[in-house]
């Protein structure tokens, strides 16, 4: 069972999300708040797995939420979940250790892909998002001069195998992605991802995209 958080300013849209996902056996709704700061008080006393967050609240936004929900409680996921895809709202959230980000229209397997994949420690982004993300952090299949700087830099810490997934989680691909792309058993590609993760000193697949973006 997965217990989830609903925070948006908005009833309609709280609504529609608990009825999405009564869809769903494996899925518990266990709590729901208007803003960033009614949700740190839910907090205090039951953490769920995950949290679906709004960007644009009253009193305190998704982007404050977030960064305070994994300063306090590091081991609960937030998916931002928005109508907006500007870019500071995605690196805002990915900034402040955002586990993903899907934009409201999603689909219902959409968005249980993306609670799963956080719950799983996978970074899920949508399409649309990734693709600014990638753009943003230089695709990596762009060969220019200041992407070739980047591999450089990483090539000082990383084989050349654990840049190929240092790339692809960039990318915003899940192991099991990476594991088709790359030939490789997801228990493989979760050792690449660890040793990734030890040998830049980050904490999770998030950080790596933001100290990637500013390579």
């Amino acid at each position: 069972m997965t217990d989830i958080m609903i925070v948006d300013d908005q009833e309609i849209v709280r609504d529609g999300l608990k009825m999405i996902l009564s869809l769903y056996e494996e899925i518990h709704v266990i709590g729901e708040a208007e803003n960033g700061e009614q949700l740190l008080r839910l907090l205090e006393s039951r953490q769920p797995d995950c949290v679906l967050m709004d960007i644009r609240m009253p009193v305190m936004d998704g982007i404050e939420a977030t960064k305070a929900v994994k300063e306090r409680y590091p081991g609960v996921n937030v998916i931002i979940l928005t109508t907006f895809d500007e870019d500071e709202y995605i690196f805002g959230g990915l900034k402040y250790g955002a586990s993903g980000y899907i934009l409201k229209d999603s689909s219902s397997k959409e968005i249980i892909k993306s609670i799963k994949a956080a719950c799983d420690g996978n970074l899920l982004l949508n399409p649309q998002v990734s693709s600014r993300v990638v753009q943003a952090l230089h695709a990596v299949n762009t060969a220019t001069a200041e992407e070739q700087t980047v591999e450089q830099k990483l090539a000082d810490f990383l084989t050349p195998r654990e840049i190929e997934v240092a790339k692809l989680i960039m990318e915003g691909k899940t192991n099991k992605a990476i594991s088709s792309d790359l030939y490789l058993t997801e228990g493989t590609v979760k050792n690449y991802v660890s040793h990734i993760l030890d040998k830049l000193e980050l904490n999770s697949r998030t950080e790596l995209v933001v100290y990637l973006q500013n390579k």
